[in-house]
């Protein structure tokens, strides 16, 4: 009896190796909801002013809500923001071209949003699906005072 289960023991793991096709994991990277596979354009939909985790004021900046802000996928995270016909400022410029970043531990975006500075600030991820992000920055080092800005994919490549 003790025979037989090795022996049966021993063709189940034959066939269930023998019938084992090599998986290849496909790793999953948290940027491809910025990217896209190529490449992904996202519009500013409308800014909410927080205080103490509470929304105060919801507002739109037409200045703002015709710029486009391109993330392309790829080891250089290059990085495109283009102006639209109104803008927040006269020495605003047309395009921006800069990189981006993302740290997964802290959910932070840096980017650049020629509205708010020409220069990458760091932004809190607070959701980022396919068609949807909503980023925050803080004003004050208690972080009590905040804008979060709601953007919504509009092309991807």
């Amino acid at each position: 009896m003790k025979n037989i289960k090795i022996i049966t023991g021993c063709i189940l793991f034959v066939a269930a190796s023998a019938c084992t096709e090599q998986i290849t994991p496909t790793p999953y990277t948290y940027s491809q909801v910025f990217t896209g596979t190529n490449s992904k354009t996202w519009k500013l939909k409308f800014i909410e002013y927080a205080l103490n985790g509470n929304v105060e004021e919801t507002f739109n900046l037409p200045c703002a809500t015709d710029d486009q802000y391109t993330f392309h996928a790829g080891s250089e995270r290059a990085f495109q923001a283009t102006t639209g016909s109104q803008k927040c400022s006269s020495d605003e410029s047309d395009v921006i071209n800069d990189t981006w970043s993302f740290n997964n531990a802290t959910a932070t975006l840096t980017m650049v949003l020629p509205f708010f500075t020409e220069s990458a600030l760091p932004f809190i991820v607070r959701e980022a699906k396919k068609s949807k992000m909503e980023i925050e920055i803080f004003l004050d080092e208690a972080g009590t005072t905040s804008y979060r800005m709601h953007f919504e994919a509009s092309t991807e490549n």
